[in-house]
């Protein structure tokens, strides 16, 4: 599908979907295309340098990735070095405002991916949260992605997020955010 405009492959998709839904037949698509994984697939395999990462069906590859590679591979991510220590997750030594859960580290250093839209803006200064420059803003249909500079000076950082068309995203501007749902993998 990929020589074909968007609008067309999303009709071909839909096609494929209900054709498979009610024959019932087994069908192996094979795609570089992410999103059309997710929509088509009843169970997806996600692949690197020629060996399984994981197996599961599209919410389970999305929502519950089991490997720093499947996180950053299934749609838009972003990720930081964070320390976790005494309950709080850290980026440069600053709290962010989470703590780790579930299968998260518990200690130590590790990687912090999370999803743009995932994300909950911090308005009081005095709570723990990412904080970051807009370095870009643009809109997608009924959002803005910023593409913000966090981080120390000389140890900066880039992150997109997805914020209200009605926030202040200008060239410049600091956000304050921490994402609401995310995962944490040791190094």
């Amino acid at each position: 599908f990929g020589a074909l405009d968007a609008k067309v492959r999303k009709e071909l998709r839909r096609w494929l979907r209900e054709f498979h839904d009610r024959t019932g037949h087994t069908t192996v698509f094979v795609t570089h295309d992410q999103e059309e994984a997710l929509e088509l697939a009843d169970r997806v395999v996600v692949m690197s340098q020629g060996a399984i990462e994981q197996v599961g069906s599209s919410d389970d590859v999305y929502d519950r990735p089991n490997s720093p590679f499947v996180f950053s591979f299934i749609g838009d991510s972003a990720s930081l070095p964070v320390q976790v220590a005494d309950g709080a997750v850290r980026f440069q030594e600053t709290p962010i405002g989470i703590a780790p859960r579930g299968s998260d580290i518990t200690s130590g250093t590790g990687t912090l991916f999370f999803r743009p839209q995932d994300v909950v803006l911090v308005e009081d200064a005095a709570s723990p949260a990412l904080e970051g420059r807009v370095a870009t803003s643009r809109r997608l249909a009924g959002t803005r992605i910023a593409d913000l500079d966090i981080g120390k000076p000389g140890s900066p950082h880039h992150v997109e997020i997805e914020v209200p068309l009605e926030a202040t995203a200008a060239t410049g501007a600091t956000i304050r955010f921490r994402p609401t749902r995310w995962k944490m993998f040791a190094e």
